[in-house]
């Protein structure tokens, strides 16, 4: 049974790795607004646990891994995107998809990268939401409703993308 388990994960990994490599082609992604809908259920995740003491601040939630090159092309700005909206306290997540503990860390402190990291590496959090290709973006407002979806990597400082973020931004201060 587990030489069984032991070939279906690189399987769903080649996919997911795919799929990174496509949206690395492609450039830049778009932060696309969405009809406000609740994120899934899945209670008792990491993820949960960690927006529920994130109760009434937008939050940014990035799917990520470290052997996916967009996405290690996209985390350093989304550290400065983190610090320039602080102030507005839009709060930046990432979750590390299918990837390695120790990879991750060792990522993160190479590009000085301080965001929460939640460990999703059997891709439960990661189905539960709905994400089939990395890097994936999603923008929660203050009521942790989903305003906004990107597919790939994003240009975090295109004028574009800032009004879209302060489109949710200005909704969650009313």
């Amino acid at each position: 049974m587990s030489s069984v388990r032991h070939g279906a994960a690189p399987r769903r990994g080649l996919l997911v790795l795919f799929a990174c490599l496509l949206v690395g082609a492609a450039g830049a992604a778009e932060l696309s607004a969405v009809t406000a809908h609740p994120p899934p259920a899945a209670a008792g995740t990491p993820l949960d646990r960690m927006l529920a003491g994130l109760a009434g601040r937008p939050v940014l939630i990035n799917f990520w891994a470290s052997w996916c090159e967009p996405c290690r092309e996209e985390l350093p700005a989304l550290q400065q995107l983190g610090n320039h909206w602080r102030g507005q306290r839009l709060a930046v997540v990432t979750v590390a998809v299918a990837d390695q503990r120790a990879r991750v860390d060792e990522f993160l402190a190479a590009h000085v990268i301080e965001l929460p990291v939640i460990d999703d590496r059997e891709q439960q959090i990661s189905r539960a939401w709905g994400v089939r290709l990395l890097p994936t973006t999603l923008v929660l407002d203050h009521r942790h409703r989903i305003r906004l979806r990107g597919q790939g990597a994003i240009d975090w400082e295109s004028a574009a993308v800032g009004e879209r973020l302060r489109g949710v931004l200005e909704r969650t201060r009313r």
